[in-house]
């Protein structure tokens, strides 16, 4: 995968923009909110996939204009493929052409992995973070998760509906034994997602740590399920896990009446992250937990090589703060045959670097490097 063009107009802070990246490495150097993180942004909007700083569509559009437009041409498996993304009051997008329906039908075709300072609420904050980092990176590599996702969505929003007017509802338990049914069955289905995914990444990313660490530490990951005691045997969908899923909603009924929600299922579940067997988000220091992160987008980008049969993008926007030497220079060496995009305030930091193009960004402007 490598992006060959990128053109913006009207985009945040960026009026105009025309650029011609280098097909290996692109540091774009220049001091804070000069476009730097705008770019980055507008090359993962891209993917499909929401804005990584969870950014509202009004705000993507610079001010006192009316819509934004990203354009972008990639070569996809040796194939030239144009992208136009307008951006106003509805959404424009057309790949080759052709009018898509929405923003997700994007999903799978231009691969990207984005680390931002953002992400480091992957470690330090709830599992809300965790879960939807699990559900873009599979997104990319099963377009159909995201319908599936959807559809888990809305029955657990009816479900939930039901629970809050339980005094309403006479016959509340058989009423809800129908969402119970589906609900039970779309979450087996995300739950087999989830754990197939994540038994490739904790491997990718443990690897990674160690050598971010220079070996002195372990990171491990697991998935913790709310509905499954061990979640890594069900490798298949079966009727027998399905059951299992609802029985557990049936023994919390009474529970989830009181509290007007269900506390049971993929919504509720969580990414565990543990370095040398203590929690990462209690114990880790600043820069052990941004290595966690880094090493997790590392073995993401790794696993969509592996099943995709092909390099993702990769976005690193200040991805060198907080990192000794030694970090650094593990992260330089291990981007060897993607195209990566690396921004950052002092070009110092990339000394290791030996191939690729060094540019300048200004007032939303880019530049070659003076």
């Amino acid at each position: 995968m490598r992006l060959l063009s990128l053109t913006l107009t009207d985009y945040r802070n960026i009026s105009t923009l025309s650029f011609h990246p280098d097909e290996c490495v692109n540091v774009i150097c220049g001091e804070n909110a000069q476009g730097k993180t705008n770019m980055v942004e507008a090359i993962w909007l891209l993917t499909g996939n929401p804005s990584f700083r969870g950014a509202k569509t009004g705000d993507l559009i610079q001010f006192h204009k009316k819509y934004a437009k990203i354009e972008a041409a990639y070569l996809d498996r040796a194939r030239k493929q144009e992208l136009s993304y307008v951006i106003g009051t509805k959404k424009e997008i057309r790949l080759n052409g052709v009018l898509l329906k929405n923003s997700n039908e994007l999903c799978g075709n231009f691969l990207a992995v984005v680390f931002s300072p953002t992400h480091l609420s992957l470690v330090k904050e709830g599992p809300s973070n965790r879960r939807r980092f699990i559900d873009i990176a599979i997104s990319q590599l099963r377009p159909q998760y995201k319908a599936y996702l959807m559809r888990y969505e809305k029955l657990l929003e009816q479900r939930n509906a039901l629970l809050k007017n339980a005094a309403v509802y006479q016959n509340l338990a058989e009423n809800i034994a129908v969402w119970d049914e589906q609900i039970a069955s779309i979450g087996t289905i995300l739950t087999i997602y989830r754990c197939d995914y994540v038994d490739r990444l904790r491997k990718a990313a443990s690897r990674i740590y160690e050598g971010l660490s220079g070996g002195r530490e372990k990171l491990s990951i697991t998935y913790a399920s709310t509905v499954f005691e061990d979640p890594f045997l069900i490798k298949t969908y079966d009727r027998k896990w399905v059951s299992q899923y609802r029985e557990k909603l049936t023994a919390a009924f009474d529970s989830d009446c009181r509290q007007g929600f269900t506390e049971n299922g993929p919504h509720r579940d969580d990414l565990v992250l543990q370095l040398d067997g203590n929690s990462a988000r209690i114990f880790g220091s600043q820069g052990q937990q941004r290595s966690c992160v880094i090493a997790l987008k590392l073995a993401e980008a790794q696993v969509l090589k592996a099943a995709a049969k092909e390099e993702p993008v990769m976005l690193l926007d200040d991805v060198m703060s907080e990192l000794d030497h030694s970090r650094q220079q593990y992260i330089l060496n291990n981007l060897n045959g993607m195209q990566v995009f690396i921004t950052c305030c002092e070009p110092s930091q990339l000394g290791g670097l030996k191939q690729g193009k060094a540019f300048c960004m200004e007032n939303g402007s880019i530049d070659g490097w003076k």
